[in-house]
């Protein structure tokens, strides 16, 4: 066999390994003997070459100046037969990675079927079709819940969201028309006024700008929710939040205030914001961690954590970040 042929041999397992170890690291907690694994792998030659490239390409779907968004959020906008040849034509040898997840999560699981949707570490804002204003958070997906009306009066009153967080000003309703915001754990009602829902690991959220909302969940009695006030609530049922609604919505500032949350939910949210990979690792999940954090500066944040926490951080490589 030809020196040519075995180093290209080398170069495609190196390749298939990098896109497995992607997949691996985006999908599920690594413990520790794996992430020595993925380590050992690394400081191969080939296998480090193949993963620079790897992320090298990953990283061209990580928009980073305000066009780039802009034009990625429009192509997330397409049908998917479109955004499949966009991306075939677009992002090369990155689908091969796509592919990969697509195969064990499918395409809702990735949200590329999602009616709105935002980049990792991506906020941007959208017209609704009643003129209400809809921000939204980074790594979010939020969809319409009935697709088949899009008017006007009704196309965008139920929404679902079912990753991240959105903050909307809704326009006041007519004649008492409810609008719904939707997730995994419940649905909150409002007749209009400014509202932030979302998804924050294994709970939602609802915090009230203006005007009041209702958290319903089945078998539960509804949860009345005032201007200024907010409400965490999950399968578990329904609580108040002593966070008031501006702190709560603080994510559209470029902040995130932690009171007293799980490093596990903490780190739900840097996800949203981080290119790399963060993990939680043992019973470092269940640490309580309370502090301010710049949305904008993730590593920061991250040794902020580790300084008042007791965890450890380790990172390997630049790409992934793990605490312990």
């Amino acid at each position: 066999m030809s020196t040519a042929r075995v180093m290209r041999g080398t170069e495609a397992a190196s390749a298939r390994g990098a896109v497995e170890w992607e997949v691996r690291l985006r999908e599920g907690e690594l413990d520790a003997r794996e992430l020595a694994a993925f380590e050992a792998w690394q400081r191969d030659e080939a296998n480090g070459r193949a993963w620079a490239a790897l992320q090298t390409r990953l990283a061209r779907m990580r928009p980073g100046g305000a066009a780039e968004r802009a034009a990625a959020a429009e192509a997330l906008r397409v049908p998917s037969a479109q955004r499949r040849k966009l991306l075939r034509a677009g992002f090369g040898g990155v689908a091969l990675a796509l592919a990969g997840v697509a195969l064990r999560e499918g395409v809702h699981r990735l949200g590329l079927d999602a009616d709105w949707q935002s980049a990792i570490g991506e906020r941007r804002t959208v017209s609704l079709a009643d003129g209400s204003q809809m921000t939204i958070d980074a790594g979010s997906r939020v969809y319409r819940v009935d697709r088949s009306d899009r008017s006007a009066a009704s196309g965008d009153r139920v929404l679902r969201v079912s990753a991240g967080q959105v903050l909307v000003h809704m326009r006041a309703s007519h004649a008492g028309l409810l609008r719904s915001i939707e997730t995994e754990h419940g649905v909150v009602q409002t007749e209009g006024g400014t509202i932030n829902v979302g998804r924050i690991y294994r709970h939602s959220v609802v915090a009230v700008g203006k005007g009041e909302a209702v958290v319903l969940q089945p078998g539960r009695p509804a949860l009345r929710v005032a201007a200024g006030e907010s409400v965490a609530f999950s399968s578990d049922g329904a609580r108040r939040l002593a966070q008031s609604f501006d702190l709560v919505s603080a994510w559209t500032r470029g902040i995130f205030v932690a009171d007293n949350v799980s490093l596990d939910a903490l780190v739900d949210v840097f996800n949203r914001y981080e290119p790399g990979v963060i993990r939680v690792t043992g019973e470092a999940g269940e640490a309580r961690v309370s502090g301010v954090f710049l949305l904008g500066d993730i590593p920061r944040a991250l040794t902020q954590v580790a300084e008042s926490a007791p965890v450890q951080l380790t990172r390997v490589g630049p790409y992934l970040s793990v605490f312990s």
